[in-house]
């Protein structure tokens, strides 16, 4: 395992800088291959007559192949989706947060998984900040293996768990001097509140870059990060089904890991859209064997960049835009909200620090605000004015709106805070106008 990363690890960094045309004749046979072997060995795909069909001769003809999404997954036994003779017990298995209750086992092949995090050092080497040999504290929900090359002070990780109170996290973390820092923007934004100036600019002493992953870091956060922490903010965009599926470069474009994935950006009725249109991000991760998700629906609404980076990787760049399609307030009108207007409100609105909002089935909306600082009823009542306004103002109408004082913001089982939950039923389109 070890030493097939190994040698991967300098040919993921040199598939960065290949022509596009190889690397387009590389994904279309590695997409052949894996839906061979999906046809011949994996259950769902077997029995499905609309995955019966010869080799592709172009990356387009992909988009004839229906599109997976999490409630299929959820809905059938996860042996449809195993090749056979797979016993997820012996390969890498991952699952899924699970915000809406429900959680989805996915299992990746040893092969795969090691291309995977051999393809991790570019993502870190990318951003020109990081060294091997750099102290890197990862604020995390879960501490994964230590591994053998830490022992040789290489690629060390020091994790912080965050269901401990924030007050150990901060003095762990400060005790360790780490020249790099890792962590969801919610756990980042909460140990921004709690350290004083002082503690901060000891931190800042050391700190040459801080990473985010796994939540939509909307552009206010990002500069927020920058200001507080005085250095730069690379994230990365990945999800247990099909792992790392974009990473920053030192100019903060993601690029896409193109050379393990095909992305597509699909409209409401699962149509390819251009390069710089916005639509539903759907992923093919072609080198996977045990269980292949083919043209799987992540959930996340963006756009593919069509200007060429400077920093000369010949990967396209991905925008996310919006956040989770299913994570989103269904307004009177018909048009949704999604996170990012709730992260953007929590970035920009004075007087708050956190927000996350709740809709019933009727539609009715409960937005939890997390004060900024102790405020007496006066300023309350003025900040849910001004926030009712605001919204409704997004929404070009008046919809049910109760704005409630919380502690805190709900953490998943994975550890991420649930910015939008809703009950009520939303369609499918995304709306060219999403704010």
């Amino acid at each position: 395992m070890f030493l097939r990363e190994a040698v991967y690890v300098p040919v993921t960094y040199a598939r960065q800088y290949g022509t596009r045309g190889s690397l387009r004749r590389r994904q279309l046979s590695q997409l052949n291959r894996m839906l061979a072997h999906a046809r011949a060995r994996v259950p769902y795909y077997r029995d499905d007559p609309a995955y019966r069909t010869g080799p592709l001769r172009t990356l387009a003809e992909a988009a004839r192949l229906p599109v997976l999404n999490k409630e299929v997954l959820r809905a059938r036994p996860l042996e449809d989706f195993l090749a056979d003779g797979v016993s997820p017990g012996t390969l890498p298995t991952f699952r899924t947060s699970g915000s809406t209750g429900r959680r989805v086992t996915v299992v990746h092949d040893q092969r795969s998984h090691d291309y995977h995090m051999a393809a991790c050092v570019r993502r870190f080497l990318a951003t020109r900040r990081y060294l091997p040999t750099d102290r890197l504290s990862h604020i995390r929900p879960f501490a994964p293996p230590s591994r053998g090359f830490e022992k040789a002070k290489l690629f060390r990780r020091h994790v912080l768990l965050t269901d401990r109170p924030m007050e150990d996290i901060k003095a762990e973390l400060l005790a360790e001097r780490p020249q790099v820092v890792i962590g969801y923007p919610v756990h980042l934004r909460a140990l921004l509140r709690a350290l004083t100036p002082a503690e901060l600019a000891a931190l800042r002493r050391s700190l040459r870059l801080v990473m985010t992953e796994s939540e939509l870091l909307v552009d206010a956060h990002r500069a927020l990060f920058e200001k507080e922490f005085g250095v730069p903010v690379r994230d990365e965009y990945s999800a247990f089904e099909v792992l790392n599926v974009a990473y920053d470069c030192r100019y903060g474009r993601a690029h896409l890991a193109e050379d393990r994935l095909l992305v597509e950006i699909l409209d409401a009725e699962d149509r390819p859209l251009p390069d710089g249109a916005e639509g539903r991000v759907v992923v093919t991760a072609f080198m996977e064997r045990a269980m292949p998700l083919i043209r799987y629906d992540l959930g996340d609404v963006g756009r593919i960049e069509t200007r060429p980076c400077p920093c000369g990787r010949r990967f396209r760049t991905l925008r996310l835009t919006a956040g989770r399609v299913n994570d989103s307030v269904l307004l009177p009108t018909g048009r949704q909200l999604y996170p990012d207007t709730f992260l953007h409100l929590a970035a920009t609105f004075p007087g708050i620090a956190e927000c996350a909002v709740h809709q019933d089935r009727e539609g009715a909306v409960r937005l939890d605000v997390v004060p900024a600082e102790a405020m007496d009823d006066d300023a309350w009542d003025a900040l849910c004015a001004g926030v009712t306004e605001r919204l409704h103002t997004v929404a070009e109408c008046v919809f049910p709106l109760r704005v409630v004082r919380a502690d805190r913001i709900e953490i998943t089982a994975g550890g991420k805070g649930r910015f939008v939950t809703s009950e009520a039923v939303a369609p499918r389109p995304v709306p060219a106008d999403t704010p």
